[in-house]
């Protein structure tokens, strides 16, 4: 998969919601119209007996397998879809890799080709930078709790886990994009928020040059 069918996951993601929609609107209405329809036309009446049976089998096992089969359908397209936003091609090698550190209540985001670090969150408010159109590899662990790496305008959220390296691959179109954490994690939680800013890969080069000792090699 080439860097730029990762410009954007929320594409992806709204193509999903896309298809997910219509189906459970669909099942929602069949399901209401079938309860209603049973309450209409098998209402208690006067002087009536009461039917014998209580089962269609037949019925009941097609009604099954519809959900089955939607259910299965649906998880296809989830699992595809995060596939697909989850991996790059083993032969695309990233533009930058930047470690992702979540702790109470901060992120900070070291790029260990230039040898330097900013964080955001309880000590302020430094932001990430990433070069526009190329592949960014991030590697997420958390020292403390469970916190969430989520960026709503890519519709993208990772989880850091403590004591475990969760290695994605994002590319974003220019621009500036907030970003959270998702996951509550105690009392300052809502401190756990960034900002990371796109920047052609030129700007981007200047600016780690800057902060840091230079790319290793």
């Amino acid at each position: 998969m080439s860097a730029l069918a990762l410009v954007s996951t929320r594409h992806e993601y709204d193509h999903l919601f896309s298809i997910y929609v219509p189906i459970a609107i669909g099942l929602f209405l069949l399901i209401a119209l079938t309860v209603l329809g049973a309450v209409l036309i098998y209402r208690r009446r006067p002087v009536e007996r009461a039917a014998r049976w209580h089962e269609n089998n037949p019925i009941e096992g097609t009604y099954a397998l519809l959900l089955a089969c939607v259910a299965a359908f649906l998880l296809y397209l989830t699992f595809t879809a995060e596939h697909r936003v989850d991996t790059v091609s083993l032969g695309e090698r990233p533009a930058v890799v930047i470690d992702v550190t979540g702790s109470k209540w901060e992120w900070t985001f070291t790029y260990p080709s230039y040898r330097f670090s900013v964080r955001s969150g309880t000590v302020g408010r430094q932001p990430l930078v990433v070069p526009a159109g190329a592949p960014v590899r991030f590697n997420l662990t958390s020292t403390d709790v469970i916190h969430s790496f989520w960026i709503p305008a890519l519709r993208y959220k990772h989880d850091a886990i403590p004591g475990s390296v969760q290695v994605i691959t994002l590319s974003f179109g220019p621009g500036v994009f907030a970003g959270q954490c998702a996951e509550f994690c105690g009392l300052r939680h809502s401190d756990m928020i960034f900002v990371a800013h796109a920047v052609n890969p030129a700007a981007f080069t200047k600016w780690a040059r800057s902060r840091g000792r230079g790319p290793t090699p």
